[in-house]
């Protein structure tokens, strides 16, 4: 079969898991690359129109770039996974407190707004939030913004370099210290800790947790996540309060980097989907 990864950097091949993926699936399959780090969505397609369309898309870059040739190929018939208005629904921090809202999943109180400047001069509105907000661009990307304010001061001082960023305000949920890092491949779960990282010098090691020690209203959440935003490989971020567990973010297809189990997992998935995939095609009689 024909497998090809959708990337924007280079260096995806050295990752630690998915490098390791790459190299057990060229064993036994054709496997390539279509990195459109420096390419426009329409050079991406263009690129790609030269193969015969793969058995598989695993579409790792979520660059606007990656989404537009998933898009196109989906419009050709090709099976990408995760697709592209799943990895839409999570790139775009509005869409996706809507699907939260809909589904009646826990998540916090969000606003959002075209930019910093539209915002401020929403004096009326400013005045009744719920400082202290967690601030985030309302789309996804490598260097985005994430940050805590605590008063209009804070956000006008913001203004400098976003100021025509589009983004949300999240209500500041106050949880234990920690959060939760869950990695879904398919149906199976795999959990950690990690200090949040709003904490000043906070530790980036992940505690793992095991998988018979996860807590069913955790395991529900995640599946249900899945369910709704019709994603296979995905991570979900969990805070824990006195309310009980809010999602705070949702991630199309993360790395799961320090996984354990997470490469022979990926490689298992991506096998089961192509012989499905394969077995529903109808061979033409000629």
């Amino acid at each position: 079969m024909v497998i090809c990864l959708i990337i924007d950097n280079p260096e995806t091949t050295k990752h630690p898991v998915i490098g390791m993926v790459l190299q057990q699936l060229s064993a036994t399959h054709t496997v390539r690359l279509l990195d459109v780090h420096r390419l426009t969505g329409d050079e991406a397609i263009a690129h790609e129109e030269v193969h015969p369309v793969a058995d598989i898309y695993l579409l790792k870059s979520h660059t606007l770039q990656a989404l537009k040739v998933a898009h196109h190929l989906e419009k050709r018939g090709a099976f990408v996974v995760n697709s592209w208005a799943s990895s839409m629904a999570c790139q775009d921090r509005v869409l996706m407190a809507q699907r939260m809202k809909e589904a009646r999943l826990p998540w916090p109180r969000t606003w959002s707004f075209p930019s910093l400047e539209n915002a401020l001069g929403q004096h009326s509105l400013l005045s009744a939030l719920p400082f202290p907000l967690i601030i985030k661009s309302r789309y996804s990307h490598r260097g985005d913004l994430v940050d805590r304010v605590h008063n209009v001061k804070q956000l006008q001082a913001l203004a400098g370099q976003w100021n025509q960023e589009p983004f949300i305000l999240q209500e500041f949920v106050h949880g234990d210290g920690w959060d939760i890092k869950l990695w879904i491949i398919d149906q199976q779960i795999f959990a950690a800790r990690r200090r949040t990282p709003l904490e000043a010098n906070a530790p980036k090691e992940d505690l793992p947790i095991s998988t018979e020690k996860l807590p069913s209203d955790w395991r529900a959440i995640t599946l249900e996540i899945g369910r709704v935003f019709n994603l296979r490989l995905y991570g979900v971020d969990l805070l824990l309060t006195e309310q009980g567990p809010i999602i705070v973010d949702v991630n199309s297809f993360p790395g799961f980097r320090g996984v354990a189990g997470a490469d022979s997992a990926l490689i298992a998935l991506i096998e089961r989907l192509v012989e499905k995939r394969q077995a529903t095609v109808t061979t033409p009689v000629i």
